[in-house]
């Protein structure tokens, strides 16, 4: 039978009151009676339910409204993103919206906005009592995140950092893809071709190009056109690539490929059509993958209280990945049936 606060404080011979104090973290315990508490804990294997703990303060405590306990989102800045770009900011929204109907109020911390200082953010999670976090970050860390993961229960969204790894919440890139290929072959085209950034590629673990390619080895699939990769997709480079291959449709993010296909005397959709990989990024009107950013941020939360009502403190034994498929856009760039 898993040990219990009555049983922990029958076995130490105190009242369940002072071993609840004790293990919640509150003042008025003496440091050998808390110790003393702590490896009998340890012993009977006692595990701590943090969703029980604040439920109970707040019936205790007499609220009027039905809140529960904080959570918050952290973003991790890079030098080349020290903001939160607006798509991260829907991420945003989307978790507050999700954890406010669950009886969570979740706040939003930058590093960037507090000098990149990880003590600062630590000791407002910390005076806010904050039971889960969730980290969201501008590119993936080369170097471990120096934080205090045993204090918190913490997932990450879309693919933080390599070392050490939290459960991750990200978007679906290879489903989606594979979803959006055939969706365009029953459009009628034949000869897709993906234009993607090395950087884009490598943050989601080539995620996009293995999708593009795998699809491509299909019986019943597209014809063969070979991805267009580099760190940076030039006019000139794209040119080269499309003269040389002949694509009757281009998928990326790069949007400034619809004017450059319009300079190679080639329509948009009568002649080529162009699919946007991520169309929240788009300045114009164009068909593409809606990732669901908000929906993202609302998996993450419920994903998070999950994990908060296991007790699961700390970095995961093995980290676990939650994917959201994204959604299909028609658009003025892609021709109908």
């Amino acid at each position: 039978m898993a040990a219990t606060i009555r049983s922990l404080a029958a076995h130490c011979g105190l009242s369940t009151a002072t071993v609840s104090r004790a293990l919640a973290g509150k003042m008025h315990v003496g440091a050998k009676t808390r110790a003393r508490i702590e490896a009998a804990a340890r012993a009977l294997g006692y595990t701590r339910n943090e969703l029980v703990g604040a439920l109970m303060a707040h019936l205790r405590g007499a609220r009027a409204a039905a809140f529960i306990g904080n959570l918050a989102i952290v973003h991790v800045p890079h030098a080349g993103q020290a903001q939160m770009l607006p798509q991260q900011r829907r991420i945003v929204r989307g978790a507050q919206a999700r954890a406010r109907e669950l009886g969570f109020q979740l706040d939003a911390f930058s590093l960037a906005e507090m000098c990149a200082r990880p003590q600062a953010v630590l000791t407002n999670l910390r005076a806010r009592g904050v039971l889960g976090v969730i980290f969201l970050y501008s590119q993936p860390l080369r170097e471990p995140f120096d934080f205090p993961w045993d204090e918190f229960v913490a997932l990450e969204i879309d693919y933080g950092q390599r070392e050490p790894s939290l459960h991750t919440i990200c978007h679906d890139h290879y489903l989606t893809l594979t979803t959006a290929l055939v969706w365009l072959r029953t459009r009628g085209y034949r000869r897709a071709g993906l234009i993607i950034e090395a950087f884009k590629d490598e943050r989601i673990l080539g995620k996009w190009s293995a999708a593009f390619e795998a699809f491509q080895r299909r019986p019943e699939s597209l014809d063969t056109v070979p991805v267009l990769r580099g760190e940076k997709i030039t006019e000139a480079a794209f040119a080269r690539w499309f003269r040389a291959h002949q694509p009757d449709v281009v998928i990326g993010h790069v949007e400034a490929c619809i004017g450059w296909l319009k300079k190679l005397g080639r329509a948009v959709p009568g002649d080529t059509g162009f699919f946007s990989l991520n169309r929240d990024e788009s300045t114009v009107p164009c068909a593409g993958l809606d990732p669901r950013l908000e929906l993202q941020g609302g998996v993450a939360v419920d994903a998070l209280i999950a994990q908060i009502q296991r007790g699961e403190r700390g970095l995961p034994a093995v980290p676990r990945t939650l994917m959201v498929p994204g959604a299909i856009v028609p658009g003025p760039t892609v021709r109908g049936l």
